[in-house]
């Protein structure tokens, strides 16, 4: 388990509210050089800590009217097939392998609406799908854009 210390831990707040930032913005509000910010960030890559530094589309500006969320109960023994034939369609935006009831779900953006049924075709004719339900998106009320506290200061070390 990696141990953040108070300099790392501050670069992946600044980061998960801007991924934008530099590495001299950071360095002026942590206290430290910018080769270190650098340095530190590296670190953090090369441990698997920073996966990825992203964005956030707004998915409806660029024309997408809904977004669902879709639970799949499957057959194990089609887990693959399905889980290739999904990450083939190009409207899925992402698939987690989950437990309990339902051992698949995605988010699913839709064009228009409408899409509904052309989501719930290809659901039914997928060879292993033993159920599934079909969630409309209305909105985000929360996200978290900073780490847990109270959980990450367990690894926090001053």
């Amino acid at each position: 388990m990696a141990v953040l210390d108070q300099y790392d831990f501050k670069i992946l707040q600044m980061l998960i509210k801007d991924g934008r930032a530099s590495f001299s913005n950071m360095a002026k509000e942590i206290g430290i050089s910018d080769v270190a910010v650098k340095k530190r960030f590296e670190r953090l890559i090369s441990k698997k800590i920073i996966k990825q530094i992203s964005i956030d589309i707004g998915y409806d500006v660029v024309g997408f009217q809904g977004l669902f969320l879709v639970l799949l109960k499957v057959n194990n023994f089609f887990y693959k097939k399905i889980m290739a034939s999904l990450k083939s369609e190009d409207f899925v935006k992402s698939i987690y392998r989950t437990a309990g009831d339902y051992n698949i779900t995605l988010f699913y953006l839709v064009p228009d609406m409408s899409q509904v049924e052309l989501l719930d075709n290809l659901l039914t004719k997928l060879e292993g799908v033993i159920d599934f339900k079909i969630l409309i998106v209305t909105g985000k009320e929360y996200e978290k854009d900073s780490l847990p506290l109270s959980s990450l200061q367990v690894y926090y070390r001053h």
